[in-house]
């Protein structure tokens, strides 16, 4: 319409030089669906996940269409990826993870799998009245299966409302989907042991010499590598209460001995996300000449990843 209009005009011009013959273009000008689109950040990143938390990887994002013409605007939200894979990549690294766009507004799946948001015949329209605006509502959940290590996932995609029935481009915006992942990592146990009062209780049966029979295995996941540190209260000796008599031990985590005289750490290799299950044993020294009785120790062990 716009080029039958605009070849009119120019008939008009030659025509007549009169103020009147300029009038009509501008009021024609201002009957088009003009459209602006305003997102409320520009950047959709998830910020502070944790893999190990239990609130999952999700937000919601606000874009506003703005038609400054004099004509209704109707289109559909299309979000197009160009020149790469879908998926949020990270830096340095290969694979991408999966992510889902929901367009809230007509209740619709967004999602630019194949290089674009797949168009429905069923799905509702946006339409913005002149001098209006319409805020349609995104939301981005990413899939948490593949935020296996620590830092910003990302992709650029543009947003388009593309006129409905026609496919022409109103309007486009640049955006970043991302989620920005925490440096993160959890312990546990597992084995032989029973636990009291938020402690783990191990019983090492009757003490002697060598290397106690309990099987214990400590569990690690992190999104990179990490350091134990093993904290012993009486220094790496088992002490009977209210007496002077005790007995060394030393701690066995994996292929490595721990002295626990002072504090110790254990150092997992590489730098990449992983997930561990250490053996942990207690090597028990000499018994000779001990008094019968309880003896026991208490040790903190706590995680961080590097």
């Amino acid at each position: 319409m716009k080029i039958l209009i605009s070849a009119s005009l120019a008939a008009a011009a030659a025509l007549s030089s009169t103020p009147m013959a300029w009038a009509q273009p501008q009021s024609i000008a201002r009957a088009d669906c003009a459209l602006r689109i305003d997102a409320s950040a520009s950047n959709w990143i998830i910020q502070g996940y944790d893999p190990f938390a239990s609130n999952p990887p999700i937000a919601t994002y606000d874009v506003i269409f703005n038609n400054e013409g004099g004509a209704a605007c109707t289109f559909d939200p299309v979000f197009t990826i160009d020149h790469e894979a879908f998926g949020l990549a990270r830096d340095g690294h290969v694979g991408r993870v999966a992510y889902t766009l929901l367009d809230e507004f007509s209740n619709s799946n967004a999602t630019p799998t194949s290089g674009r948001t797949l168009g429905r015949a069923t799905q509702r329209p946006v339409v913005v009245q002149p001098h209006t605006q319409q805020v349609v509502r995104f939301q981005f959940s990413v899939d948490e299966d593949g935020l296996i290590g620590d830092g910003l996932y990302s992709q650029h995609v543009t947003l388009v409302a593309e006129q409905q029935g026609r496919g022409d481009l109103l309007a486009s915006r640049s955006l970043v989907l991302g989620v920005n992942v925490l440096p993160s990592a959890v312990l546990g146990l597992s084995g032989q042991y029973r636990r009291s009062g938020g402690q783990a209780l191990v019983d090492l049966g009757e003490l002697s010499e060598g290397v106690a029979a309990v099987p214990l295995q400590l569990r690690v996941a992190s999104t990179r590598a990490y350091s134990l540190n093993f904290v012993s209260k009486n220094n790496g000796t088992l002490k009977m209460a209210d007496a002077g008599w005790s007995i060394p031990y030393q701690l066995m985590v994996g292929e490595e001995t721990l002295s626990l005289t002072s504090p110790a750490s254990y150092t997992s290799a590489g730098a990449t996300p992983t997930t561990d299950a250490l053996p942990m044993r207690f090597a028990i020294g000499s018994v000779a000449g001990k008094r019968a009785g309880l003896y026991s120790d208490l040790i903190t062990v706590s995680i961080a990843p590097r």
